[in-house]
């Protein structure tokens, strides 16, 4: 059932990052974090990045791209003397802030409610005490915490801190910043935060009453396409039929089904159980526990970079829980980390659905400026990751 709320909800956070692309509401983010001053690109890339990792906490990190990548052409185009790296800069912030956000709560990715329900299979002793709030208060520091280590790579890598202000100017007028609609699709995209935020917690702590919130995710979901496709108000239906397909990115699109096609074809092929067999012989089981936990989170998510994270994960699990057991380490802190590190993966255009949509759809990105800096991402999350949990978390 939750699987089917995801699918509803991910519907409607299309239809709303089209509507908010249609009342520009992405040029009146731009100029409200650009300003008057003309932020630095270390200012732009610290907006970026905390934009899309807090709104990646209470929508579909993909949802969360697709509606920032017109924010990115813009900004692209606001630093004049931008060289070949400022398209690759910007992505990376928005894609880092977007796949970190995912792990801020237990509805935030599809791995999240996973990992739940695999521990509620095998009658894991603490599972009861994961709930949506518990979650949310390990999440959000965590978010936090890799967001600004995220930001720190990305300004000490391009040399970000020392773009002068001065160099970036606005690429649009303030008119076309503004549209009839703007306050509505505002309005309509705040309710879908919230029920969305509210609704994804209802069915995750009330098992019993999943059908009638089901439902009830029916209904919001239609309110919400009657609203934006059907009531006139006076300026007219907010959008149509065209402008849910006119100007998408095509390519993000095709590389995202290609990642899909692939990872059926190594699904089929056993590659679970090949990893399974390669990560049982790589991870030495006599070492002191944090070791252990760091080895498995490198060992998660450089195998994530080419292969499902969803593959990836069950994979991890089925090796390691029972060798937590064995060795007396907390079996929930084990494959948390496994479940948090396949969802952080920024070095392949194929690792996640955020990764391929940005790669796909921003033209000049520097695919190894992309993989160099993701590689360094990868070895500092698992690292900041392992220790988070090592150290901070309990059920």
């Amino acid at each position: 059932m939750e699987q089917l709320q995801i699918v509803l909800l991910f519907i409607n956070g299309f239809l709303i990052s089209r509507v908010m692309i249609k009342t520009r509401l992405p040029q009146k983010l731009v100029s409200l974090m650009m300003g008057r001053s003309h932020n630095s690109l270390s200012i732009t890339l610290f907006y970026l990045t905390a934009t899309a990792s807090i709104v990646s906490i209470l929508i579909p990190n993909a949802i969360t791209m697709l509606t920032l990548l017109p924010v990115l052409d813009l900004l692209s185009r606001a630093f004049k003397n931008r060289d070949s790296r400022i398209p690759t800069i910007l992505t990376l912030a928005v894609l880092y802030g977007a796949n970190i956000g995912g792990i801020g709560s237990i509805t935030g990715t599809p791995a999240n409610m996973l990992f739940v329900g695999y521990l509620k299979a095998k009658q894991i002793p603490g599972v009861e005490n994961i709930t949506f709030f518990s979650w949310l208060l390990f999440g959000v520091p965590l978010v936090f915490l890799l967001s600004m280590v995220s930001w720190a790579i990305l300004c000490l890598r391009f040399n970000a801190w020392h773009t002068n202000a001065e160099t970036v100017c606005m690429p649009f007028s303030p008119k076309e910043t503004e549209h009839p609609l703007q306050i509505q699709a505002l309005g309509v995209a705040v309710f879908y935060i919230l029920t969305a935020t509210i609704l994804s917690f209802l069915m995750v702590t009330l098992p019993t009453d999943q059908w009638t919130i089901f439902i009830i995710t029916i209904l919001v979901c239609i309110s919400i396409i009657w609203y934006v496709f059907i009531y006139k108000g006076k300026h007219g239906p907010i959008i149509n039929i065209t402008d849910t397909y006119s100007d998408l990115p095509v390519s993000g699109f095709t590389l995202i089904a290609l990642v899909i096609v692939l990872g059926g074809i190594l699904y089929a092929m056993g590659a679970e159980e090949w990893l399974s067999n390669q990560a049982a012989a790589l991870i030495p089981q006599k070492t002191i526990p944090f070791t252990l936990l760091l080895i498995i989170a490198l060992i998660t998510i450089f195998a994530t970079e080419l292969l499902s994270n969803t593959m990836v994960q069950l994979a991890m699990f089925v090796v390691m829980l029972p060798i937590s057991q064995t060795i007396c380490i907390s079996p929930i802190k084990t494959l948390l980390i496994i479940t948090l590190t396949c969802t952080c993966t920024f070095m392949t255009p194929i690792a996640t659905p955020v990764n391929a949509l940005a790669f796909g759809s921003v033209r000049g990105i520097s695919i190894w400026h992309f993989m160099g800096v993701g590689a360094i991402m990868n070895v500092v999350s698992a690292f900041v990751i392992t220790y988070y949990v090592f150290n901070f978390v309990n059920f």
